[in-house]
């Protein structure tokens, strides 16, 4: 990766040369492995379609330490940004993760609506049957009751009439079990 640094050329002792297109050259600093930080001279038309090779050292060569620190925060400086490429990417992995989340609740949340609605339609049908079955109940009864009463009349009526009730055996001649019919007529005698 190289970087373009500008100094004005008033605080350069020499003069600022040019390159072999003619134009006087551009001071960049280096920042590759093996030369980490050190400027030099290069082609301003550098990463256009000139091809012009033109170099000169700009500093003079640094002393070994100074490379080696500059190393280490160059090496430092990738790991900060690796992490931070990671840390981007954790990010939006957790942020997708908190959508999906969030889109879960909300289908969660609209099922239970439907299923209470659901569930307080059922119940509302079912005290409407209770109602029904004890109104029915209630007819029923008071038809058993009608009906009763009506029998005790009839009842009533036979034994001030002198009805009579006969109860005669017959046999089944399959099985040998005796059935019993009734037979209600008026007593004529």
């Amino acid at each position: 990766m190289q970087r373009s640094s500008s100094i004005s050329s008033s605080s350069v002792d020499a003069p600022t040369p040019h390159c072999y297109c003619g134009v006087t050259s551009l001071i960049r600093t280096s920042w590759r492995s093996d030369y980490p930080g050190r400027r030099f001279y290069g082609c301003s038309g550098y990463g256009t379609s000139r091809k012009c090779s033109f170099f000169q050292w700009y500093d003079p060569e640094p002393p070994a330490r100074y490379s080696d620190v500059i190393r280490r925060l160059l090496e430092t400086n990738e790991c900060i940004r690796s992490e931070n490429r990671e840390l981007k990417k954790t990010r939006q992995e957790l942020l997708d993760e908190l959508r999906r989340l969030q889109q879960s609740v909300h289908e969660t949340r609209a099922e239970l609506e439907a299923a209470v609605a659901a569930s307080t339609a059922m119940e509302d049908n079912m005290l409407a049957s209770v109602v029904r079955t004890r109104r029915h109940g209630v007819v029923i009864i008071v038809l058993i009751s009608v009906i009763v009463f009506v029998d005790l009349i009839a009842l009533s009526l036979c034994f001030q009439s002198n009805w009579i009730i006969f109860v005669s055996p017959m046999h089944s001649t399959k099985y040998n079990k005796p059935r019993y019919t009734s037979i209600h007529s008026k007593c004529t005698i």
